[in-house]
């Protein structure tokens, strides 16, 4: 199983070569870095870093473009869109791990808990949520 890097595990030096050999391994050009190639890079990192981890990361290779050619394809609008989305799906991850609760909060309401005189109407939510007609059926007559 693969381990999750700290924020300050990699230092510029170490995230500039980490980067150079996995386009090297992927026949990829490490400087001048296409946007794409970046973004890729970024995606396969994904569950191997935390978030902020990531982005120092992917600032660590942006500076180090920066010194070398003066152009930063970590500001690339493709490459923020690719990092937002992996935190958007890393929040959606921690949010399906917890539970669901055991009991409604309004069970325990007053309201809830007051008995209803009557039978009540049912909404069309609640009907359509039933999976019951919420209009009248159409008929044709037969032609004698």
């Amino acid at each position: 199983m693969e381990r999750i890097v700290s924020v300050a595990a990699l230092t510029k030096q170490q995230s500039w070569t980490a980067f150079v050999g996995w386009c090297d391994a992927n026949r990829l050009c490490a400087a001048p870095a296409h946007p794409w190639t970046l973004a890729a890079y970024v995606c396969t990192l994904e569950g191997k870093m935390r978030m902020d981890a990531l982005r120092r990361h992917v600032g660590h290779i942006g500076q180090m473009h920066h010194e070398k050619l003066r152009k930063r394809p970590d500001r690339h609008p493709l490459v923020l869109r690719t990092i937002e989305s992996l935190r958007r799906r890393a929040e959606g991850k921690k949010a399906s791990l917890s539970p669901p609760p055991l009991f409604r909060a309004e069970d325990f309401t007053e309201a809830a808990a007051a008995p209803t005189q009557g039978r009540r109407k049912s909404t069309a939510a609640e009907t359509a949520a039933r999976g019951l007609r919420t209009t009248p059926k159409l008929v044709r007559r037969k032609r004698v």
